[in-house]
């Protein structure tokens, strides 16, 4: 019966080396654990870094909006371009400023827009038709489902592929794209 108490004793004791025990790292574990620390920290440091860098760019691009005076409206922002230029480098310039040449989807967006100009001349818009009567945004290349065409235009030709707003009415021209005129971009990114 002496035996009973002795073979518990070693298995409690297999036991408690196994459960409470921590075994000891060998130097090759120990060396690959630092390394691993080191890794986990470092890379810690270089998502801080980066976050701090994101978020450093989004307040530079706030300011740059500030700067640029968009106006915004309806959840998007609106930029009036000071220089004239043909609809193509009208587009460029606003995609390097951080939008695209606007695309007007309704009668009040229209109106404000038009309504918001600073000078009362034309105003490229990102509409176009290179392929003759199809009228298509160059944002998105949807198809325009909403049109506010001065009489007689909409329709002339192979010629006139780029849409403007009218000067004088709250209407829109086709015209030829090589022609310079102020161009108004929109952004979804508003501050």
């Amino acid at each position: 019966m002496r035996l009973a108490p002795i073979i518990t004793l070693c298995i409690l004791g297999v036991i408690f080396k196994d459960v409470i025990a921590l075994p000891c790292l060998s130097t090759v574990t120990k060396t690959k654990f630092e390394a691993t620390r080191k890794v986990l920290t470092d890379l810690g440091k270089n998502i801080k870094n980066k976050i701090k860098k994101l978020d450093d760019d989004m307040e530079s691009l706030v300011t740059d909006f500030k700067k640029k005076q968009w106006y915004k409206h309806n959840g998007h922002c609106y930029y009036f371009g000071s220089e004239k230029l043909s609809w193509f480098k009208s587009e460029q310039q606003c995609k390097q400023i951080g939008g695209h040449l606007a695309k007007i989807e309704d009668s009040t967006e229209n109106k404000w827009i038009f309504d918001k100009r600073p000078k009362k001349d034309h105003y490229w818009m990102g509409l176009t038709d290179l392929k003759e009567g199809e009228y298509r945004w160059s944002y998105d290349q949807t198809i325009a489902s909403f049109t506010a065409w001065h009489n007689g235009w909409g329709t002339k030709g192979t010629s006139h592929n780029c849409g403007l707003m009218y000067h004088t009415t709250y209407t829109w021209l086709d015209y030829p794209c090589a022609t310079e005129y102020y161009y108004v971009c929109e952004s979804h990114f508003c501050y």
